[in-house]
C-alpha cells in the first residue's frame, strides 16, 4: 500500500513538473518572438548612443526614424519613445481603447508583451496637459520592465534627466520631475484639463515623490507632462510604479 501511494505521489509531481517545463517553454517562447520583433522593428529607428546623453548634454538627440514605413507597419503608430538612462526604445501606439495592445504587439502578433500605447482619452499627438502612455512590466525587462531602475538606483535619473517623444512633425525632450509607486485608482490617474487641476495634480505628484533631484525651474508655467505607467509588484495586482517628465523643449523633425 506505502509502495502504491508512493508511485502516485511521484507520478504526480512528475505531471506537475512536465506542466510546469511546458508553461515556462510557452512563456520563455512567447518572450523570444516579442524581443524579435521588436529588435527588427528598431531598425527603422536609428537612435544616439545612449553614453552620449548626459546630464550636461546641450544636443537634442535627432534619430533618423522612418515614420512613413512604420506607419504601414501600423496605422495606430503616433510616436516613438526613447529612454536613454535605460537604453529603452520602443515604437508607441494610440487606437482610441486601453485594451487592444495589452496584448498585441506592434506588428499585431497576439502577445503578452503587447505594445506601449497612450492613454484612449488623450490627444496622441501629446497636446494634453497630462498625457498617459501604458506599458507591461516585462520579467525579462522589455517594454517597461526597466522602469523601476530609477527608482532603485537614486543616481540614475540626476545622470540622465531626459527622456524623448518623436513625432512625424515634432521632438519633444521631456525632465523626468518625479517617480514613485501608486495604485491603479490613484489620482496619478485622473484627468487634467484647467490650470487648477493642473496644480493640484503637481502637488499631488510632489508629495508622493521619490526623486529629490528634481529642478523646481522646470515646473514653471505649467508645461505639458507625460506620465510613464507600468504595473508593479506582483502579477495581477493594483500596484503601478510611474515616472513623471515635464516638457522642456521642442524641435521641428526634419
Amino acid at each position: 500500500m506505502k509502495r502504491a501511494l508512493r508511485l502516485i505521489v511521484l507520478a504526480a509531481a512528475a505531471v506537475v513538473l512536465i506542466v510546469s517545463c511546458v508553461n515556462l517553454f510557452r512563456i520563455f517562447s512567447e518572450y523570444r518572438r516579442g524581443e524579435q520583433e521588436y529588435a527588427q522593428i528598431r531598425e527603422y529607428a536609428i537612435l544616439p548612443d545612449a553614453e552620449e546623453e548626459t546630464a550636461e548634454a546641450g544636443d537634442f538627440p535627432l534619430p533618423d526614424i522612418d515614420f512613413e514605413a512604420l506607419k504601414e507597419i501600423n496605422g495606430d503608430f503616433c510616436a516613438w519613445l526613447f529612454i536613454p538612462a535605460l537604453e529603452l526604445n520602443y515604437p508607441v501606439v494610440w487606437c482610441g481603447d486601453n485594451e487592444t495592445y495589452l496584448t498585441r504587439t506592434f506588428e499585431g502578433e497576439s502577445n503578452s508583451a503587447g505594445c506601449l500605447f497612450v492613454d484612449a482619452a488623450a490627444q496622441p499627438d501629446f497636446s494634453d496637459r497630462n498625457t498617459l502612455i501604458y506599458g507591461h512590466n516585462m520579467k525579462n525587462g522589455s517594454m517597461f520592465g526597466s522602469l523601476s531602475d530609477f527608482q532603485q538606483d537614486g543616481k540614475l535619473a540626476e545622470d540622465f534627466p531626459y527622456f524623448y517623444l518623436y513625432t512625424e512633425d515634432t521632438a519633444m525632450r521631456y525632465r523626468i520631475i518625479a517617480y514613485y509607486t501608486t495604485t491603479g485608482d490613484s489620482s496619478t490617474y485622473r484627468f487634467v484639463n484647467t490650470d487648477e487641476e493642473y496644480d493640484a495634480y503637481l502637488e499631488w505628484i510632489l508629495q508622493n515623490n521619490q526623486f529629490s533631484g528634481y529642478e523646481e525651474e522646470a515646473l514653471k508655467d505649467r508645461p505639458a507632462m507625460v506620465t510613464l505607467s507600468t504595473c508593479h509588484g506582483r502579477a495581477g495586482g493594483n500596484d503601478r510604479f510611474v515616472v513623471h517628465g515635464v516638457l522642456s523643449e521642442k524641435e521641428p523633425e526634419e
